[in-house]
């Protein structure tokens, strides 16, 4: 089924060579078919843009390496090697970065979440070098927004915006701080409000897991309901790097969920069912991701979650080009496949409304329902 959308791209083989690359653990089978493509007459340096473009490099040079090295040009090898070995110490400079701000947030009391970067390199590729970490993404309490700012500040931290205008934190859900290097995405929502995903810091807190011993206000949270945010997430940048695909194969993949049945509920709490359906759909298609057979089941039962998952294949495979390449009404159709409620979809028809230029139906307008963070 993907393979066909694939076929119709002038780079299928390395797409897939992609594919079969972004996984930490690849079988026999996976092993064979990559010693296959690189035997190719492959455009090495689309492979190398893309990778970096899906910001799966280490994962890619690792199975490179081991795989077929003998058919790779040395300079593209050399240069995975220069971007693997900086990707490295980035990510053990952000993970420092991360236990630093643990520390003031303990130390002032104020309750924070981690998600996404180093915790989930080290928890669910089980090494920090194999996933590419741009920053620190933290979830705390909105009404805890203002002493968190005057917590970074106060260690060295700028931000561009002042989070204490109300405006800043009516029309976004995130804001930026930066160190020396480190850059911290501070949410205290997941996604813009008219996406109508629904986030309960204390419920999340509550169940999340201390990334210290003897961490009282510092929390990670907790594999079932991390699998929910990632999918929200991925949905929210149309699933547009393997990446965030292989953020949920890996979180499968390391044992770490033991209740399915939390995994479906934190879906619905967030509002995000079909957003976590396609994920979960997304993760055993593309790379292999071996799902328990109840769910397996689960999902083939839910109907349009195979279309959508299509879709996002194809764009996956145009990489940076894919954003030029989604019409308004493109858009508007995924976003409204992956509402099950109308009281979801509403707001979204509105902003489509708002957005859609006039005298068109959507067809052929390029402009984007809202920006790529």
């Amino acid at each position: 089924m993907i393979g066909n959308v694939a076929a119709h791209s002038p780079t299928a083989s390395e797409d897939e060579l992609l594919r079969c690359c972004g996984r930490v653990r690849v079988d026999d089978l996976t092993a064979e078919r990559v010693e296959q493509l690189a035997g190719r007459p492959l455009d090495w340096n689309v492979v190398f843009e893309k990778s970096w473009w899906h910001r799966i490099r280490p994962l890619t040079y690792q199975h490179l390496c081991a795989h077929v090295r003998a058919h790779v040009p040395d300079r593209v090898l050399g240069l995975f090697g220069e971007h693997v070995a900086e990707l490295n110490e980035r990510n053990r400079r952000l993970h420092r970065g991360l236990l630093d701000v643990a520390s003031y947030f303990e130390q002032a009391g104020i309750r924070l979440l981690t998600f996404k970067g180093p915790t989930l390199a080290i928890d669910a590729y089980g090494d920090l070098s194999l996933r590419e970490c741009g920053d620190i993404d933290l979830l705390l309490h909105r009404d805890d927004l203002a002493a968190a700012s005057d917590v970074l500040r106060s260690h060295g931290f700028e931000s561009a915006w002042d989070v204490r205008q109300p405006e800043i934190a009516d029309r976004v859900f995130a804001c930026e701080f930066d160190r020396s290097g480190v850059q911290l995405d501070v949410h205290w929502d997941l996604a813009p409000g008219w996406l109508n995903y629904r986030v309960d810091f204390d419920e999340l807190w509550e169940s999340g897991i201390p990334i210290v011993d003897g961490m009282s206000y510092v929390r990670k949270i907790r594999p079932e309901d991390s699998m929910a945010v990632l999918c929200v997430h991925g949905a929210k940048h149309w699933w547009e790097r393997l990446r965030w695909i292989g953020d949920i194969a890996e979180l499968i993949h390391s044992g770490q969920i033991d209740d399915w049945d939390r995994v479906e509920l934190a879906a619905s709490r967030v509002h995000g069912r079909r957003s976590v359906h396609l994920g979960l759909w997304l993760a055993r298609s593309l790379l292999g991701a071996r799902l328990p057979e109840d769910v397996s089941r689960r999902l083939r039962r839910q109907r349009g979650v195979d279309r959508l998952g299509r879709q996002v294949a194809c764009w996956l495979d145009r990489a940076e080009q894919a954003a030029s390449g989604r019409s308004l009404r493109d858009r508007f159709a995924f976003r409204m496949g992956l509402c099950e409620r109308w009281r979801d979809r509403a707001p979204q028809i509105w902003r489509y409304l708002r957005e859609r230029p006039a005298g068109t139906v959507g067809a052929g307008s390029r402009r984007g329902v809202t920006p790529r963070r």
